[in-house]
């Protein structure tokens, strides 16, 4: 009689991975279909990626943890030396064809580093150079959703979450400091946002454009591809950072309703593989990415709802661009990896 074991997988993930992408690449192809073929490209590559690292060791990055550091840190310097400047930032790469963000790219391992550490002033010490080396480029977007992961960590190591709210009062006390240190077109953003019809063809454009398109989808939408503030291009990065507008306009109210349940269905199941993983380590890991996906979540369909400033931030899985969906199949790889080797055994097969 041989033994065989079950390959564990989890479905939950798996069908929400498969959900989201879809609606994704559906999109595409209803307003931007010469970007559908590149975003294909894009899910085959982080495909690969979430099957690597869902076979992965995950407790390997904790041992690696010193040359995750330096290498990551190596990795993101890369734009300031070899980058291309788009739109007055200087966060990509090229590579032929190709083109990689790699403050996108790092952020599940820089999670991994922080969980690696116990104490917050290490960690926080760790945390520093990623923070200002993301935010200089500059990438606020990046910068808000790994400090978001940073948060997850700390908040829920017992020994740290003391110090980690008394350094966020601090943090929120020190707001006003940081408008200094923005670049012109992110306090231009602010400002529009604060005032939306001060400049409503210039820096409100985009708050003002995503609003119309969700206004105008309404409880079923228009139909894909018929939308015309996505297909004829008046909503800016519709297939981006906007894509939740061009969702509600092409598929309405119900439409964005069911995307939101397949998130929370994914974060619930994020927190439960964390209450149901008895080492430290990949619970944290797990937390920290929980929360910086949920970040992510909440800042980009908060600035497409004209609730939060305009930022250069995606929608997991549904964006299109490489860099982040990678970052999220990684990420989403890591917490299948930690689901795979926690106290849920699978069952053995007999096969004679």
């Amino acid at each position: 009689m041989k033994k065989v074991k079950k390959i564990k997988l989890d479905w939950i993930i798996l069908g929400n991975i498969l959900f989201l992408t879809s609606i994704g690449l559906l999109l595409l192809l209803g307003t931007e279909e010469n970007l559908f073929q590149d975003q294909l490209v894009n899910v085959i590559i982080g495909l690969g990626f979430f099957i690597f690292f869902s076979f992965f060791p995950y407790q390997l990055l904790k041992k690696l943890s010193s040359f995750l550091l330096i290498s990551s840190l190596i990795f993101l310097s890369l734009p300031l030396i070899l980058g291309v400047v788009t739109r007055g930032a200087t966060r990509w790469i090229s590579l032929g064809s190709f083109s990689l963000q790699p403050s996108e790219i790092i952020k599940p391992f820089v999670i991994a580093i922080i969980a690696s550490h116990q104490g917050v002033l290490l960690s926080l010490f760790l945390a520093l150079p990623f923070t200002v080396l993301i935010f200089i480029q500059p990438d606020l977007g990046s910068t808000l959703s790994l400090m978001c992961g940073y948060g997850g960590v700390w908040l829920f190591k017992p020994k740290t979450r003391k110090s980690f709210l008394i350094l966020l009062v601090l943090g929120i006390l020190l707001l006003p400091a940081f408008w200094h240190l923005l670049a012109p077109f992110q306090k231009e953003r602010i400002t529009s946002f604060l005032h939306p019809q001060g400049d409503p063809l210039g820096s409100s454009y985009q708050s003002l454009q995503a609003i119309i398109t969700v206004g105008s989808g309404k409880i079923l939408g228009r139909g894909l591809g018929l939308g015309p503030q996505s297909r004829l291009a008046f909503l800016p990065e519709h297939h981006n950072d906007l894509i939740f507008a061009s969702l509600i306009e092409s598929f309405g109210l119900l439409g964005g309703t069911l995307i939101l349940i397949s998130y929370c269905l994914l974060l619930w199941h994020l927190i439960s593989i964390a209450e149901n993983t008895k080492d430290e380590f990949g619970r944290l890991l797990v937390l920290g990415i929980f929360s910086m996906i949920l970040g992510q979540i909440f800042i980009n369909i908060g600035m497409n709802m004209g609730i939060l400033p305009i930022t250069g931030i995606t929608l997991p899985l549904l964006s299109y661009g490489g860099s982040s969906y990678l970052a999220t199949m990684i990420s989403l790889g890591i917490c299948h990896s930690i689901f795979r080797q926690s106290h849920y055994h699978p069952k053995e097969l007999r096969i004679r």
